[in-house]
Formats: C-alpha cells, sequence, structure tokens
C-alpha cells in the first residue's frame, strides 16, 4: 500500500497557483521587509558573504542580500518559484532553487548568513529541519529567522475576528501541521542546536486602515473560508464580518506579532 503524505504548505492552502497568492505574499512583504532589512542590515555582512534565503516567496528578501553580497551571491530557495518568476527583472546574484527544507540538504559550512521567515512554523518537522540549517552554516556563520506568533490575536476584544482569526490558526494546524505557539521558544529552539550569540527582536502589527498585514490576513482569511465555515463556534456571519472590518479604513486592532531571533554559529 502507498503511504499518504501529510499536506503540505502549498499543497493545496495558500499554492502560489491561487488567483490571490501572488497579492497576499506581497502585502505580506510589504509588512515585514523594512524590519528584515533592520535586522540582516545590524550584521557585519561583506561583500563576499555567501547567503541563503529559504522560503523565498516572491524574493524581496533574496534580492536585498544580493545587492549587499555581489561577490558571494545568494542562493534562494522554494517549493514553487512562480511567484519569484512573475516579479523578477534582473537577478543579480541570486540563485533560484527549487528546494524541499524537509527533504534537500546543503553541504555542511555552505553559507555565511541564513535567513528564514513565516517559515518553520509550518514544518512538521522543524526541530530537526533547524538543526540541519544550522550547520549549514560557516563557523562564525549568521542564522536570522523571523516567525509568526499569535498571542496578540488571542486576547483581541472584537469577538467576531478573534475567534475568526483563531480559527485560522486551528486550520493550518489541523491541515498542514502549523504552529504559530511554538515561536515563542524561538531562542531556546536556536540554543539547542548550539547557536550563540542570540539576539531577539518582536514587532507587532496592526490590522485595517488599509494597512499591508490587514490586506494579508483578509486574503488569509479568504482563502480558509470554506474551512472557517465548518468550525464550531465560527458563523459565516462572524466570517464576513471580520472581512469587513478588515477592510475598514477606520478599524484598528494587533495582527500577528513577528518574532525574531539571530544566531551565530560559534568560530571554533
Amino acid at each position: 500500500m502507498t503511504q499518504q503524505l501529510a499536506e503540505r504548505y502549498g499543497d493545496n492552502i495558500f499554492n502560489h497557483a491561487t488567483a490571490s497568492e501572488d497579492e497576499r505574499l506581497a502585502a505580506l512583504a510589504a509588512e515585514l521587509d523594512p524590519a528584515s532589512f533592520r535586522r540582516l542590515g545590524a550584521l557585519p555582512i561583506q561583500p563576499d558573504w555567501r547567503c541563503l534565503e529559504l522560503g523565498a516567496g516572491t524574493g524581496t528578501v533574496a534580492r536585498w542580500m544580493a545587492a549587499r553580497c555581489p561577490d558571494g551571491g545568494v542562493v534562494a530557495t522554494d517549493l514553487d518559484l512562480e511567484l519569484v518568476r512573475g516579479h523578477d527583472g534582473e537577478h543579480g546574484d541570486v540563485t533560484w532553487t527549487h528546494h524541499d527544507l524537509t527533504r534537500d540538504d546543503f553541504p555542511p559550512g555552505s553559507f555565511d548568513l541564513i535567513h528564514a521567515r513565516y517559515l518553520f512554523c509550518h514544518l512538521r518537522t522543524r526541530e530537526q529541519d533547524l538543526a540541519r540549517v544550522a550547520s549549514w552554516l560557516v563557523p562564525g556563520g549568521w542564522l536570522v529567522l523571523e516567525e509568526p506568533a499569535k498571542f496578540p490575536i488571542e486576547s483581541s476584544p472584537h469577538h467576531a475576528y478573534r475567534e475568526t482569526s483563531m480559527g485560522v490558526f486551528t486550520a493550518l494546524a489541523e491541515r498542514i501541521g502549523t504552529d504559530c505557539d511554538w515561536p515563542r521558544a524561538l531562542p531556546d529552539h536556536m540554543r539547542r542546536t548550539g547557536l550563540t550569540e542570540l539576539d531577539i527582536d518582536i514587532a507587532y502589527s496592526m490590522v485595517g486602515g488599509n494597512r499591508p498585514m490587514g490586506r494579508f490576513w483578509e486574503l488569509t482569511v479568504e482563502q480558509l473560508t470554506p474551512t472557517l465555515c465548518t468550525m464550531d463556534g465560527i458563523t459565516p456571519d462572524m466570517v464576513a464580518d471580520t472581512l469587513v472590518s478588515l477592510r475598514d479604513p477606520e478599524f484598528r486592532e494587533l495582527g500577528m506579532a513577528t518574532l525574531a531571533v539571530t544566531g551565530r554559529r560559534p568560530v571554533s
């Protein structure tokens, strides 16, 4: 009997062929890129660094790194590179590579800088995958992980928004194994891989008021609406009210937090 493989991010949910997925990821990049560039820019990046971007999405971070490492270069990976092709002009020193982090490896000591954003929370084997990724760093190399955390939404006073959004996390956990509680202990997870010089940073997002995170969350809820409407405690009216709120220029509420941790592989 052939073993049925578990559903992964992008197989059905958030498939790059979905009409709204390009806009959804572009909105997320617009929200997160400034903080990502600030965190990466705080590192002692050298022109000859070899960089790896895992889960490249539309490729904004990979291109940022390539502009700063012209003598080294960037490998940017994803399960589906279609959205990169849709956005790409000049590639610079970026090598776009189809790569499944849970199955495919790079040689130990391959990269001076590795970055991933909103990726590990979606991996069922995230602990093992994180240890493997840390081994791909050269001695003295840096790993920067940025992951979403749901705790700001859990305390929202807006009932429909809170319950619908928490339903999103439940649906993703059941379908693809997403865990948005896991990032809360991200420093400990990275410390267990042997990384040192850990630095922690957190950023909060707002939804409503035509903000990029609001658009990202609106399109996320829209994709999951059929599933949400079958869940206990969530009605179609609640989902509809949530979408109206997210589109309302006067609505103001916390979205997900982004917890970022930077760590370094010891030199010796």
